[in-house]
This record gives C-alpha cells, sequence and structure tokens, in this order.
C-alpha cells in the first residue's frame, strides 16, 4: 500500500476530516476543532476510504460514507 500521512488543521465544524491523493502517497486531514476521540475516529474513517479504494470507484459518496462506516 502507499504512504498515508495524518495531518491535523482546523476545518469547518462539518468537516471532520478528508484524503487527498498526492503522487503515490495519500495524506488524510484530520479537524482539529474536534476532541481527540473523534479526530481518531475520522482519520480511521479516511483510512477505510483509502483502503476501500473509493478514489476510483463510481458508487455515490453516499455508498462510499456508508461503506467507510461499516453500514
Amino acid at each position: 500500500m502507499d504512504r498515508i500521512f495524518i495531518r491535523g488543521i482546523a476545518l469547518p465544524g462539518s468537516v471532520r476530516g478528508a484524503s487527498v491523493k498526492v503522487g503515490d502517497d495519500y495524506v488524510v486531514f484530520v479537524n482539529t476543532n474536534l476532541c481527540p476521540a473523534a479526530q481518531n475516529r475520522a482519520a480511521r474513517h479516511e483510512i477505510r476510504h483509502i483502503r476501500l479504494d473509493h478514489f476510483y470507484d463510481q458508487e455515490p459518496v453516499i455508498i462510499n460514507e456508508m461503506e467507510a462506516e461499516g453500514l
């Protein structure tokens, strides 16, 4: 698997985290305005998106979000 870097950044309250592909690697941004437990959950959620290869599928976002949550 490609490398995953996790970075904290202040994001709007409705955004828990986001992921971007940079070359062969991924950067996960986690909202530093969240409590540590919520930051941890957000990071794990974004990593599941990466592992499930959601960057390249054609599924609707809601399907990918449910899959990343394990629903």
